[in-house]
């Protein structure tokens, strides 16, 4: 009886061994394989159903300088206080695409050339790769050209540009932005004006900076200043009309500024004022009458309606460049004569070029259309880094 078990019993110890074999090495190894590809693609459906925030950054030195040689694990990132897994990062040089926006409000001819012709100096500072857009605006926005690396065509449409009354500031920069969504890579708006609007229906501070944080485009500043001749101008006609009312009428053609080779309108030997915002002017303005007698307001007279006035209206500027320049990352620059302006158009070209870009996917999956904080930090010591403030 035991010797006819024996074969049955060694055939099913070698059928099970078998099979165990085959579990350990066939069946269970596809199983977790199974297992993980469907973690994986899960953890892909997640990420395709998560918006990727992408934050570009500049990172220079003490001296100002691009830092080209941190990587990845330099940078932490953190939203609304809590810590992101960087999940994407970027030192390439990329090309980039532009918004080139021009304020031709109140220039005179002599003005108006001075812009072009520092504009048309930017688009050289452009690569083969590079696309930019031209928008203008004084009492109407207009796109001069579309996204295009040509710039031939780029010069001829700025210099084609004319000037008129108004600032629709706020409206030019919104269309920018809007034109900005239909871009992918690196996407700036390089703003050249005064910062001052005036009359814009379809667009405000708080909508540009709201809409600014949901295209993520870097946003310049090249901003010149027109308020002394602004004062200089309303005080002259002050002089000849003392009985009109305020607020006084500044869509007034602005003289070209000394810098760019207009008159000086102060006397002999007296430095041009400079006028800080919210503040009087050290020294006097100096302005002539209608009458042909110059005339002056004085530093310590309280301040009229005049000055309280255009306190307000460039004060307002001063915080729109600010705001609209920190919250994304970007940089603000004074255009006080030609030189600088164009190493300001040549530095902007140089850092669109060199942006680092980090990105994770939130650990916060709400869609709320609410504004959350961002943090970007670097290891590298006395690295100073820019970067947008958030993002809705």
């Amino acid at each position: 009886m035991r010797s006819l078990l024996k074969p049955s019993f060694s055939k099913n110890i070698f059928f099970a061994a078998m099979l165990f074999i085959i579990f350990s090495f066939v069946v269970l190894p596809a199983f977790v394989n199974a297992q993980k590809e469907k973690a994986a693609d899960e953890q892909e459906a997640l990420k395709l159903n998560s918006t990727l925030i992408q934050i570009p950054a500049v990172v220079l030195d003490r001296a100002g300088k691009f830092i080209p040689d941190l990587a990845q694990k330099d940078f932490a990132v953190f939203e609304d206080g809590k810590r992101q897994e960087v999940a994407f990062f970027t030192t390439i040089k990329q090309p980039f695409n532009a918004v080139l926006v021009l304020d031709t409000s109140n220039s005179s001819a002599d003005r108006l050339r001075a812009i072009q012709q520092t504009a048309t100096g930017f688009t050289r500072e452009l690569s083969a790769q590079d696309k930019m857009m031209v928008i203008a605006f004084d009492n109407e926005v207009r796109q001069l050209t579309d996204f295009t690396a040509d710039q031939n065509e780029l010069q001829e449409a700025i210099t084609g540009t004319e000037s008129g009354y108004g600032k629709l500031l706020y409206e030019a920069i919104a269309k920018a932005l809007e034109q900005l969504k239909e871009t992918t890579g690196r996407r700036a708006v390089i703003l050249f004006s005064d910062g001052v609007d005036m009359k814009s229906i379809e667009a405000s501070l708080e909508s540009n900076i709201k809409l600014a944080e949901e295209v993520g485009a870097v946003i310049y500043v090249v901003h010149f200043d027109t308020r002394w001749w602004i004062e200089a101008d309303a005080r002259k006609h002050q002089t000849k009309k003392p009985e009109k009312e305020l607020p006084f009428d500044v869509d007034v053609r602005i003289p070209l500024p000394p810098e760019y080779g207009g008159p000086d309108l102060t006397p002999a030997g007296m430095p041009r004022p400079r006028i800080e915002i919210g503040a009087r002017p050290s020294p006097p303005i100096v302005y002539e009458d209608g009458f042909g007698n110059r005339r002056s307001s004085v530093n310590d007279a309280p301040k009229d309606a005049i000055a309280t006035q255009l306190d307000s209206l460039y004060g307002e500027a001063d915080e729109y460049m600010k705001t609209l320049t920190s919250r994304t990352g970007g940089a603000l620059f004074e255009a006080g004569n030609f030189e600088a302006t164009r190493s300001a158009f040549a530095t902007i070209a140089e850092e669109l070029r060199h942006l680092y870009v980090v990105g994770y996917y939130p650990k916060n999956e709400k869609r709320d259309g609410k504004f959350h904080k961002l943090k970007i930090e670097v290891t590298r010591k006395e690295a100073h880094i820019r970067a947008r403030s958030g993002y809705r």
